[in-house]
């Protein structure tokens, strides 16, 4: 077993049970445009068809458009991930969007204006967005392609501790060789496996591997740990955050959230973790509720900040334009309702401009 092997499933495996947990589900192919063969899922395109390390539904669909389907490449290679993966999702969304069968007796059809049926196949369309996942960061150029062409990026440095990304990019060839070839092949296969029960029969080896004091068990234990205390928040701007539970327990806000409810917050940062911010979120109408969770900035905007010298007034403009509205999925305790929207509290906002402009 090859380590790029073992470090792209790890990848695809936390990013997939991420999703999950944010409420997104498998999805199934329906053996023409997409199919399953060997383990892998292929969806076609113009080109060909394409091999599709993660392929889930999100937890609602918009309407007046298409159904979307959202596919990550998992990219665990490389001190960072650079432009040329970003640039290569673009082609692939396009080459998946753009798909169409066209035949010469449709083509035919469309010369009879009295025809009785449409010239297009009878099928399910979708829209498919394509983001890229990696295990460290992106480079200034890929942020700025995948901004610029809406491709999300997800990096497993935004949300896992330094100790466990350290021990991913440690992953190499003999560390693999010292595992029993046995053990390792069917850690891979759960990993790569898109329902993940762990203990199905076919998975012995790799439950007790995962229970063992390597490397591997330590990075997939601390991985799931922090998704269970957290969510996943999309910004108006597209942009997408992981809010993290500062207290590991179940009795958080969110998860007590029964339909909807009006949802405020507050933002603050600390000079010493500027990158990382503190969202308080409680419920309107009893502001007794209420839970703390930290999430960091996205990058570009954090880098936009830093041009301002991490200024007070800014980083207030910042709340107010990028983080007004924060839609976060919760389907894993809620599916009938699967997001709520937390609104920054305008009124707080107020009271602290006017407080710095005293200052």
């Amino acid at each position: 077993m090859k380590a790029g092997n073992i470090k792209g499933a790890l990848l695809e495996y936390i990013v997939r049970n991420l999703l999950k947990t944010c409420g997104f589900s498998n999805v199934k192919a329906d053996n023409l445009y997409s199919f399953e063969r060997g383990g892998l899922f292929f969806v076609n395109g113009k080109g060909a068809a394409h091999d599709a390390d993660i392929i889930m539904n999100p937890p609602i669909q918009m309407p007046f458009t298409y159904p979307t389907q959202i596919i990550f490449e998992c990219k665990a290679y490389g001190p960072t991930a650079g432009l040329t993966v970003v640039r290569n999702a673009l082609g692939l969304r396009n080459d998946l969007n753009d798909f169409e069968i066209v035949t010469k007796e449709s083509i035919l059809k469309r010369q009879n204006n009295s025809r009785a049926s449409y010239a297009i196949e009878t099928r399910n369309r979708f829209l498919f967005q394509i983001g890229v996942a990696s295990v460290n960061d992106f480079s200034k150029h890929a942020i700025e392609f995948g901004a610029n062409n809406k491709i999300p990026l997800l990096s497993l440095s935004w949300f896992l501790d330094r100790h466990s990304i350290s021990q991913f990019n440690a992953i190499d060839q003999p560390m693999v060789d010292r595992f029993n070839a046995d053990d390792i092949k069917n850690v891979y296969d759960f990993f790569k496996d898109r329902d993940g029960n762990l203990y199905a029969d076919k998975y012995v080896r790799a439950l007790r591997f995962l229970r063992e004091d390597n490397s591997l068990d330590d990075i997939v234990t601390f991985a799931n740990t922090t998704m269970n205390y957290s969510f996943a928040g999309l910004l108006e701007t597209g942009d997408m955050v992981f809010m993290f539970a500062r207290t590991r327990s179940e009795d958080n806000i969110l998860n007590r959230i029964n339909g909807f409810t009006s949802l405020k917050a507050e933002i603050h940062w600390s000079s010493n973790r500027p990158n990382v911010w503190r969202l308080t979120v409680y419920n309107s109408n009893q502001r007794d509720q209420r839970t703390e969770f930290d999430f960091y900035v996205p990058k570009r905007i954090f880098d936009h900040w830093k041009k301002f010298n991490l200024d007070k007034t800014v980083a207030l403009d910042i709340k107010q334009q990028f983080f007004s509205k924060i839609f976060v999925f919760n389907g894993r305790n809620n599916p009938e309702v699967p997001f709520s929207i937390i609104n920054i509290d305008r009124e707080w906002l107020e009271r602290v401009r006017q407080i710095q402009e005293i200052e």
